[in-house]
């Protein structure tokens, strides 16, 4: 209902970035990661969870890639970007992907359900619809 709530719950923690929603898109800094419909134009913080994000070379969400911790079927890639509040993000991924760990980047697609945005002035949860 809230980014209080949506912080407090879940391990690893959700993964925090400032972003704003215009023109039926949703950007998580200047990378814009999904289109949306049902909110309209404002300044969020959008939360991830660490399993909704999807390995994508092509993928809108660029990061800088810091290591990958093998974690039996699945795998840790943590990471930052500068529109992320927390100082490591942390992505879980299915152990059968291949992350290139000679880049300094990783990229990703989102997970729409796994995606929640919050207003910034009242931290009340955004709904809205992925296209």
């Amino acid at each position: 209902a809230n980014q209080f709530v949506a912080e407090f719950l879940g391990t690893p923690p959700i993964n925090v970035f400032h972003g704003k929603i215009a023109d039926g898109k949703l950007y998580a800094g200047e990378d814009m990661i999904l289109e949306i419909e049902g909110a309209g134009d404002q300044e969020v913080e959008i939360g991830i969870r660490p399993e909704g994000f999807v390995l994508d070379e092509h993928g809108p969400l660029q990061c800088r890639l810091n290591r990958v911790e093998v974690m039996g079927r699945d795998i840790s890639v943590v990471s930052s970007h500068d529109a992320c509040e927390n100082p490591a993000i942390r992505s879980i991924i299915s152990a059968e992907n291949k992350v290139d760990t000679d880049s300094d980047v990783v990229r990703f697609d989102v997970k729409p359900a796994k995606v929640l945005v919050f207003n910034k002035e009242t931290e009340q949860r955004v709904y809205f619809q992925a296209k």
